[in-house]
């Protein structure tokens, strides 16, 4: 009953707060926003940008209230002039009636589509978008995911031929169509540049009535909703430069122009520091086998690590216990950007305390050099006062949603990712604390583990590490 509480008490200390949307289309004109048109059917040439004669993109009223018409006459995008990294994207769209080659036969779908972290020079795909990501909005398909430009992603799923899987309510365009089918928990596969995914579901609603489609991206993880549904949950968005894996996190917003007429408005973005708590259980876990993962522990304690400060931890079979303290036993073998970090740790009391750090500078021999510079999850307090100072927060910046533990004594799993700003944690399989830094800390840096001066010990085993890109 206490461990629900204690719960209970963290997810309400941790709701988020109201969001704050910033408006990307006024309803009177295209201000903030630029148009791109590819070549007119039977031309060579594109339009180019912020010339379009034949009014793909107007403003229009419908409903009662402005929208934006897509004609889809010509390929296109309206594309936002600022930029975003972790965002929430909303907008509204309704399909109009009329289709243009080369989509208009009645086995093609009506398409288009919100394209974000757009990157890039105009025309890249398709000779009308930016290299991006697509959340695709197309009758049957909202929300698939389609590279654009060289894009490419990784996904829970498996490949199907359409015409196989009756229940799956995209039934391809031409026979024999295959893609990949998002099967949340199913083996993570990396999706080549030409293939799509596709949902399993469509929660669209008939034909001439508004939708809200959203995209929200933090980190490497991208989260494709249909009228409040999710409907695609991919992760580490990536493309090819140079002979080299670059990843895409951060750039430009495009509603795009792709043969069928419909209208969007309420066009809209919020920025983000954390994946919504009610979205956390999307996130796919990381394969949970331990290829690229490198052992952190030596033969002693004094095998690639070192004490800074007061204390100091021994080393026997494998497990690590801090002893005295405040100190800070690390890792001096090198430094490391983006990673994944997995242990496990155990309390012999509930007024231990110990914490594992990352991304600090070399300490010298001052443990608060970590703490000052770097960044911690901490272990310890289970029903703290303030959940930004208990176990699972990012101390002192960010508190957990939940708290999964096993009783004092056993042994717990953590797993840590830390790619650019962006920090999320796993405790026993469950993701409980996403955060972003706004504090501007080092992203590299050196790993460790925090020993206290409590007469109950905290212990850690199986630290293993694996780079990210």
């Amino acid at each position: 009953m206490l461990l629900t509480l204690a719960t209970s008490l963290l997810v309400a200390a941790v709701a988020e707060t109201p969001p704050t949307w910033t408006s990307l289309f006024n309803g009177k004109d295209f201000e903030g926003l630029d148009v791109y048109l590819a070549p007119p059917t039977g031309s060579k040439q594109p339009l180019g940008l912020n010339n379009d004669p034949r009014g793909v993109f107007t403003v229009v009223e419908t409903d009662g209230r402005p929208a934006i018409r897509v004609s889809g006459e010509i390929y296109g995008a309206i594309t936002t002039r600022q930029e975003f990294e972790n965002v929430h994207i909303r907008v509204q769209y309704k399909w109009g009636e009329k289709k243009w080659p080369p989509r208009n036969e009645p086995r093609h779908y009506r398409d288009s589509g919100i394209l974000y972290w757009c990157i890039g020079p105009h025309g890249a795909g398709s000779e009308a978008w930016m290299r991006s990501i697509e959340s695709n909005i197309m009758e049957k398909g909202v929300g698939q995911w389609w590279g654009v430009a060289g894009t490419y992603c990784d996904v829970e799923g498996r490949n199907v031929v359409l015409d196989n899987e009756p229940a799956v309510p995209y039934r391809g365009e031409s026979p024999g169509e295959q893609c990949i089918l998002w099967e949340p928990g199913a083996k993570r596969v990396t999706v080549k540049p030409y293939e799509g995914i596709t949902s399993p579901i469509d929660p669209e609603k008939p034909h001439g009535e508004w939708n809200v489609a959203e995209v929200i991206t933090w980190g490497n993880v991208c989260i494709h909703l249909l009228n409040g549904r999710v409907v695609l949950v991919i992760t580490n968005p990536r493309f090819q430069e140079n002979g080299r894996e670059q990843r895409l996190h951060r750039g430009r917003i495009q509603l795009q122009s792709e043969a069928a007429e419909l209208f969007y408005r309420d066009f809209e973005a919020q920025p983000i520091s954390s994946i919504p708590a009610g979205l956390l259980k999307q996130v796919p876990v990381e394969p949970q086998d331990e290829a690229g993962f490198a052992p952190l522990f030596g033969i002693d304690a004094n095998d690639g690590w070192t004490q800074c400060g007061p204390g100091h931890f021994s080393l026997e079979d494998g497990v690590a216990t801090g002893h005295g303290g405040m100190g800070l036993w690390w890792h001096t073998n090198r430094t490391f950007t983006n990673f994944v970090l997995r242990g496990e740790w155990r309390q012999e009391g509930e007024n231990s305390d110990s914490g594992v750090f990352f991304r600090f500078p070399n300490p010298g021999n001052d443990p608060w050099t970590a703490v000052r510079q770097g960044h911690e999850f901490e272990i310890g307090a289970t029903r703290p006062s303030k959940s930004k100072e208990g176990t699972g927060s990012f101390y002192p910046f960010h508190g957990p949603v939940a708290l999964p533990l096993k009783p004092v004594g056993e042994w717990n799993r953590y797993e840590l990712t830390c790619i650019g700003p962006n920090y999320s944690l796993r405790i026993n399989g469950q993701l409980v604390n996403t955060w972003t830094d706004d504090q501007g800390r080092p992203l590299v840096g050196y790993v460790g583990i925090q020993n206290y001066p409590y007469p109950q010990a905290v212990q850690h085993r199986n630290v293993r590490i694996k780079e990210l890109l």
